[in-house]
């Protein structure tokens, strides 16, 4: 504009006449609005492009601010799924654990059914950890990894990792039993609520002590024994649903705990036995007018009783009868099993040298094992493989055997060379772990190539007495263990 300005001025002075002056003035002002004009609009429309990239800054900040708000409800959605996922599991996982107890007649049918059930909850577990895994690299930003690794950590339960790298983690408690025998704590997954709960009856004041697993929690501390409680178990009575825990004391009181209602006392029985109760347990039949209370101890009470094993209705409470067979043995354990061939029950009994297997309302002799050199049989559990029915025993001189129910004889015996073996357990379908009380050990063994594989030390400093296998909700697979210090431990994979 200068420019052209310059030029008129130059073209004025050399014009003489006063009225082209004029007129170029004139055009000069009209020169100046123009560029003034243009100046100004000019101005506006780059204020225009300004606030127009501001309203898309703003639009883009409002855009990111619901993104992420969207990405923590799929988060949240996503920790849902996972927490009914893990529901789910430990409903399936109640089955597991009780089915060998609770002898249902279509026990079979819900062994396959609840293997089938685990197989899917597996594979969904799986899928929604992938899917998981993609959603936290894509959408979570990578500051933000801590969460990734609690998220993972979560959702990994660990199937099918191998035990041998348990590993303790800490305790759960120090007052459990010091001086019992097997069942001196119980695990359990509730109805109510599908929270798992362990069951440690305290050594200080003989209440029963109930902790969380999740949280490691004691909320619960039930009076009923007046001495040390020497057993506890816990059942499920799968037709209604009624969940029961069962102890017994140095008094030889035995109680029946109705966990459904509120940890009440059921039955407070006086068992009149001689000698203390190392084992107790509830049968659930087909016909729910036929529920039983076990007790057995080591010794009989008098020359009157005919038995150390005493049958009580879950019904009344009152003493039905002795089993008969059970004569001047002392008693170690009670198990329970349902024969799918002639559909009858009956009641194991691990004995001082024999395992004694009695029909369980005609009380007639099924079967004595009896494995050469003889042993006191400490613990057992059964497992259906092929359509049969084995019991897998522990002993006090190191044997683990393998019985065939069926045919009554031994199936094979596995030497862990002269161990006094307590609790033995079913890890899973290839492995199972027994206690080792002298060597205050766990071990593994293979039971496709019946050896012992790996024994694990250094958890527990005195002797070991009771394992349960669980699992955790954090941790997966896991073990607690309990020894004669009192101590609850929890190792994990």
């Amino acid at each position: 504009m200068r420019k052209e300005i310059n030029i008129l001025i130059l073209k004025l002075n050399k014009n003489e006449n006063n009225n082209d002056i004029n007129i170029n003035e004139n055009m000069i002002n009209e020169i100046i609005d123009k560029k003034i004009d243009q100046i100004i609009y000019n101005f506006n429309n780059e204020f225009k492009d300004k606030d127009k990239k501001i309203m898309e800054l703003n639009n883009k900040i409002i855009n990111q601010e619901n993104e992420i708000k969207y990405k923590n409800k799929e988060i949240e959605l996503i920790n849902k799924k996972l927490e009914n996922i893990n529901n789910i599991l430990n409903n399936y996982q109640i089955n597991i654990n009780n089915l060998n107890n609770n002898n249902n007649k279509n026990e079979k049918y819900f062994n396959d059914k609840i293997k089938e059930e685990k197989e899917n909850i597996i594979n969904n577990i799986n899928n929604k950890y992938n899917e998981l895994k993609e959603i936290i690299n894509n959408k979570i930003d990578i500051n933000e990894s801590d969460k990734i690794d609690e998220y993972e950590k979560k959702i990994n339960y660990k199937f099918i990792k191998e035990q041998q790298n348990l590993k303790y983690k800490y305790d759960i408690t120090n007052t459990n039993i010091q001086f019992g025998f097997g069942d001196i704590f119980e695990i359990f997954i509730s109805y109510k609520d599908n929270k798992e709960y362990i069951v440690s009856p305290n050594f200080n004041n003989n209440n029963l002590d109930i902790f969380t697993l999740f949280d490691n929690k004691k909320i619960l501390s039930i009076k009923g024994h007046n001495n040390t409680i020497k057993t506890i178990r816990y059942f499920i009575n799968i037709k209604n649903k009624n969940e029961y825990l069962i102890s017994a004391d140095e008094n030889k009181i035995v109680i029946v705990w109705d966990i459904t209602n509120n940890y009440n006392i059921l039955y407070n029985i006086n068992t009149n036995l001689k000698d203390f109760i190392n084992s107790c347990l509830l049968i659930f039949s087909n016909n729910d007018n036929n529920n039983y209370i076990i007790t057995s101890t080591n010794k009989t009470s008098n020359d009157i009783d005919k038995s150390s094993t005493k049958i009580y209705s879950l019904n009344n409470g009152k003493f039905i009868k002795y089993i008969n067979n059970s004569n001047n043995y002392k008693i170690y354990y009670l198990l329970s099993w349902y024969n799918i061939i002639d559909n009858k029950y009956y009641l194991i009994e691990f004995a001082n040298k024999k395992i004694v297997i009695n029909n369980l309302l005609e009380d007639k002799l099924y079967s004595e094992l009896i494995q050469q050199p003889e042993s006191n049989h400490c613990s057992g559990f059964i497992k259906n493989k092929d359509n049969k029915d084995y019991l897998y025993s522990s002993s006090s001189n190191g044997y683990i055997n393998i019985w065939d129910l069926y045919n009554k004889n031994i199936f094979k015996i596995i030497n862990t060379n002269n161990c006094v073996l307590y609790n033995i357990i079913e890890w899973n379908d290839k492995y199972i772990m027994v206690a080792d009380r002298d060597n205050k050990s766990f071990k593994i063994i293979d039971i496709e190539t019946f050896k012992v594989i790996s024994d694990i030390k250094g958890i527990h400093k005195n002797d070991v007495k009771s394992i349960k296998k669980i699992y955790h909700p954090f941790y997966g697979e896991s073990l607690l263990s309990s020894d004669e210090d009192g101590i609850i431990k929890l190792c994990n994979i």
